[in-house]
């Protein structure tokens, strides 16, 4: 991987699928491409909102002290995206909890 022109840090950070910014300049520490190099290594990062937006979680139910009566009766589920796909394809997992147990 060759680079010849020096380019921003934020250009850098989208271009490598939004890396932290501290591992696209260690790239350039330790050597890991040629010709790399940054218009700027500010110290501090600079805000991205994508990355900020991939962070934000849900607000959790209220929660509850009542149980289902039955197994069953009540089954609570989430999906989860894993971050690369299985050797089969498959990108998302889901989790079962039955209110009862």
């Amino acid at each position: 991987f060759t680079v010849t022109i020096p380019l921003d840090l934020t250009l850098w950070h989208r271009r490598l699928a939004h890396h932290h910014h501290a591992d696209v300049k260690g790239l350039i520490q330790r050597d890991l491409v040629t010709g790399l190099t940054l218009e700027s290594k500010a110290a501090s990062d600079p805000v991205c909102e994508p990355c900020l937006s991939g962070k934000m979680h849900a607000n959790p139910f209220p929660s509850s002290d009542t149980r289902s009566a039955h197994p069953l009766d009540l089954i609570h589920s989430d999906v989860h995206q894993v971050s690369s796909p299985t050797f089969s394809g498959y990108c998302y997992w889901v989790t079962f909890i039955d209110n009862h147990s």
